[in-house]
C-alpha cells in the first residue's frame, strides 16, 4: 500500500513561494511521463468536507492502482486563493485543486488549464444525473461550459424552535420577508433574540443583503453592478435588501455583539438553544439532527420579497469549493480516475462528508438522519442555483461592501449612506 502524505500549509512566505516556482513540476505528472502519483491541493483541514470526500476516493483508487498520491491542504481562504494564483501565476496546478466558479476559475480558463468536465460527464453517463441547480451554478458565465465538479450539493435554509414560535403565537413559518420582521418583533416582545447570526463572517450578513435580488433577478443584479449597469439605488431589490439588512441589526433582532460573533460561535449559540431563528442548512445537519428529531426544531425557506415577483426556487443551492481538473496532466490514470470518481461519488458523499450528493438517485441512502429526507423535497427538481456574491465580487469591491454592511447592520451608516457609498465603488 502506498503512503499519502499531506502537506498543510498556514502561513506563505517568501520562500515557499520560490519553491513553488520551482519545484511543483515535480509533483504532478505530464500526460506524457509515466504516472507515479495524483496531487490535489485542496482548501480546510482533515475535518473538512472536501478532504474527507477527496482523501476516501484517492485512497481507494490509488491502492487499487498501485499509485501514491498527496493532498496540500490550506485552511485560510484568503492564503488558499494566494496559493492557488500562484500556481495559476506559474502554470504548475495539481491534478485536482479547488478552485470556487468566477475569478479565480476564470483565470485557470485564460491557461487552458481546465479540463471540460461537461464533457467528461457526457462522456461517461453521468450528465443527465447532475442536479440542475448545481449544473446552473457551476455553469461558466461566459461560454455555458462546465469546467468544475460539484463538492457536493449544499441547501441553506432557516430553521427555528418551535417553542419560542408557539410562545410567541406564531402558527406558521413566514413566507414574507414582511412576516418574517413581524415575527421577530413578537419574539423580542417575549425578551428572546429573534436572529442568531454570525456577523463577524462576512458571507453571513451578505446573505440577508443579496436574498431579495436573487429572489428577483437571480444573477442578474449582481453581474449588473460587477459590470457598472446596475447599482444599489436603482435596483428595487436591491434596495429592499439594504432596507432589510438595517431593519434586523438596528431594532435589536440579533444577538448582542453579532458583529464579533463568527459561524461556527454563532451554530454553538443556536444549536445549544439561544435564539429563535438561524440561517444555516444541510452542512450543519449533525448539529440539528437530534433537536430535529425531537421535535423541537422547525425549517422553512427563503421568504419572498413582498410585491415583486419572485422566482421559484426559494432554497439557495450550491455546489461548494468545487474542484478543478488540471488539463496539461490529465492523462489516461486521471480520466480513469474521474470515471471512478463518479461512480463512488454519492457513497462518499453520504458515508465520508455527510453532504447531499450533486447526481439525483432514484432514493436517498437508508440510515441518513431524518432532515435529509424532509429537507430533499424542497430543492430535488429546482433549476436554479444560488448566486453567491462572494465570488462573483471583484476582491476589492467585495472587501469594501464587507466593511459596508457590517456599518449598516450596527447602525454606524443609514441605508441611504450604503447605497451611496456602495455605488461608488464601481462607477
Amino acid at each position: 500500500m502506498k503512503k499519502m502524505r499531506k502537506m498543510v500549509s498556514l502561513v506563505l512566505t517568501a520562500a515557499m513561494t520560490a519553491g513553488l516556482m520551482t519545484g511543483m513540476g515535480a509533483l504532478t505528472a505530464s500526460a506524457d511521463s509515466e504516472r507515479t502519483k495524483i496531487t490535489a491541493l485542496l482548501k480546510g483541514t482533515e475535518s473538512t468536507e472536501q478532504f474527507q470526500t477527496f482523501d476516501y476516493l484517492l485512497k481507494n483508487f490509488c491502492d487499487e492502482k498501485g499509485l501514491d498520491y498527496e493532498i496540500e491542504l490550506v485552511n485560510d481562504m484568503q492564503d488558499y486563493f494566494t496559493k492557488l494564483q500562484m500556481y495559476i501565476n506559474s502554470d504548475t496546478l495539481p491534478d485536482i485543486f479547488g478552485c470556487p466558479n468566477g475569478t479565480l476559475s476564470a483565470a485557470c480558463k485564460d491557461i487552458d488549464a481546465l479540463v471540460d468536465v461537461g464533457a467528461e460527464l457526457e462522456r461517461n453517463g453521468y450528465a443527465d444525473k447532475l442536479n440542475g441547480a448545481i449544473r446552473d451554478f457551476l455553469t461558466d458565465a461566459d461560454d455555458g461550459n462546465l469546467y468544475l465538479f460539484p463538492q457536493g450539493l449544499y441547501c441553506e435554509y432557516f430553521m427555528y424552535r418551535k417553542d419560542i414560535f408557539e410562545d410567541a403565537g406564531i402558527t406558521d413559518a413566514p413566507t414574507t420577508w414582511e412576516e418574517f420582521e413581524e415575527d421577530c418583533q413578537k419574539i423580542a416582545d417575549l425578551g428572546e433574540i429573534p436572529v442568531i447570526v454570525g456577523g463577524s463572517d462576512a458571507w453571513q450578513l451578505m446573505r440577508y443583503l443579496s436574498f431579495s435580488p436573487w429572489r428577483v433577478t437571480g444573477p442578474e443584479f449582481i453581474q449588473g453592478y460587477q459590470a457598472g449597469t446596475d447599482s444599489f439605488s436603482e435596483n428595487e431589490s436591491a434596495k429592499y435588501a439594504v432596507n432589510l439588512l438595517s431593519d434586523l441589526g438596528t431594532k435589536g433582532y440579533f444577538e448582542p455583539g453579532f458583529a464579533s460573533v463568527d459561524f461556527t460561535s454563532a451554530c454553538n449559540l443556536f444549536f445549544g438553544g439561544t435564539g429563535a431563528i438561524f440561517y444555516t442548512g444541510s452542512g450543519q445537519i449533525s448539529l440539528a439532527e437530534e433537536m430535529y428529531d425531537n421535535g423541537e426544531l422547525g425549517f422553512f425557506p427563503v421568504p419572498d420579497t413582498e410585491g415583486m415577483d419572485n422566482m421559484a426556487t426559494n432554497v439557495p443551492i450550491h455546489a461548494g469549493f468545487a474542484e478543478g481538473f488540471n488539463k496539461a496532466t490529465y492523462d489516461d490514470t486521471m480520466q480513469e480516475f474521474f470515471d471512478y470518481m463518479c461512480e463512488n461519488f454519492s457513497d462518499a458523499c453520504y458515508n465520508q462528508a455527510h453532504v447531499f450528493s450533486p447526481f439525483n438517485e432514484d432514493s436517498l441512502p437508508e440510515g441518513l438522519p431524518q432532515l435529509y429526507y424532509d429537507t430533499q423535497p424542497m430543492f430535488e427538481d429546482a433549476e436554479t442555483a444560488w448566486t453567491s456574491w462572494d465570488d462573483k465580487l471583484d476582491s476589492d469591491v467585495m472587501t469594501k461592501i464587507v466593511d459596508e454592511q457590517q456599518k449598516l447592520a450596527q447602525g454606524i451608516t443609514t441605508p441611504d449612506e450604503f447605497i451611496e457609498t456602495c455605488d461608488s465603488f464601481i462607477k
